[in-house]
């Protein structure tokens, strides 16, 4: 999808999240995250302390940028804007792991039920987050404004 022009991959973004209809939310979990694992990477794209600058969903899709906070915010646009989305209250936690100096941008679901981006491919629960981890920043649906898409 990635590789597509921009409205290439505006098309098959929405045609992605139409077909996560007819998966099991356990199915849909893990589709969404292994097509954002796909994404390209780059180091910094977007402020984590600004949620206000961040890209709405068409926008993130159409700049074709991915940082982790940007791959953890697709996982979660792309989740709101299916027929899943009242079961998942999502949030964005950026955890830091002081040992490998390293910050975690993870996709929240349902009270922590389902984390995905900590471990690529892997779709874990918040008792699989390593408790030396610090959360730094917490956005809740409402930070991220999703009640506008």
């Amino acid at each position: 999808m990635f590789k597509l022009s921009t409205g290439g991959r505006l098309g098959h973004w929405k045609t992605f999240r139409s077909q996560l209809t007819n998966l099991s939310l356990s199915e849909a979990l893990g589709a969404t995250n292994s097509l954002w694992q796909s994404c390209p990477f780059i180091p910094f794209y977007l402020d984590v302390e600004h949620p206000e600058t961040w890209p709405n969903p068409w926008e993130l899709i159409q700049e074709n940028y991915y940082c982790d906070l940007a791959k953890a915010l697709g996982i979660v646009y792309t989740l709101h804007l299916s027929d899943h989305s009242a079961q998942l209250d999502p949030e964005i936690h950026v955890y830091y792991d002081p040992v490998r100096n390293y910050h975690y941008h993870v996709a929240y679901f349902a009270q922590g039920k389902y984390v995905l981006n900590l471990i690529e491919e892997e779709v874990v629960n918040k008792q699989q987050i390593d408790q030396r981890m610090k959360l730094k920043y917490c956005y809740t649906a409402a930070d991220l404004r999703l009640e506008q898409y």
